[in-house]
């Protein structure tokens, strides 16, 4: 049974998560980045970044949504990136049992570093292309990721 163009696309997404979910894409990422020394602490400051980009200070269940894992999971990611000086946590001043994350000076300056690692490695991976194919890739994935958040529920 010949593979249909679903099965192509299903297979070549997960090809490019476990690729870059490799060692050697985690090294070149984070490998001397200072205090980001994991991939869960990135995405947990890219969680309280997404929220102060949008208005503010994020709660944990905003970062257990953003990383998609438990509460619990959450405050135990979120209570390690605070002890490494990159988020400061405060009690909301609307509810003290809410906790607000907001990224430290530190964070700040570790998730730009991190972030234009990431920058370049994707500009790396495509150097080679035109512009007009990296334009309509990244129209063509924004359709794709907002389809697939909406049938997520996010």
């Amino acid at each position: 049974m010949p593979e249909s163009p679903f099965d192509h696309l299903d297979d070549l997404l997960t090809r490019i998560h476990v690729a870059r979910q490799r060692p050697s894409w985690r090294r070149r990422l984070l490998d001397g980045a200072g205090p980001v020394t994991n991939v869960s602490t990135l995405r947990t400051l890219r969680a309280v970044e997404h929220h102060q980009r949008n208005g503010g200070g994020a709660s944990i269940g905003d970062v257990a949504d953003y990383l998609a894992v438990e509460h619990s999971t959450a405050s135990r990611t979120v209570s390690a990136v605070v002890a490494a000086g990159l988020l400061a946590k405060s009690s909301a001043d609307d509810d003290q049992r809410r906790s607000v994350l907001v990224l430290t000076d530190i964070g700040v300056q570790a998730l730009a570093t991190v972030t234009g690692r990431r920058r370049d490695l994707v500009a790396e991976t495509v150097a080679d292309w035109d512009v007009a194919d990296i334009d309509r890739l990244v129209i063509l994935l924004e359709r794709l990721t907002e389809r697939f958040e909406a049938a997520a529920g996010r």
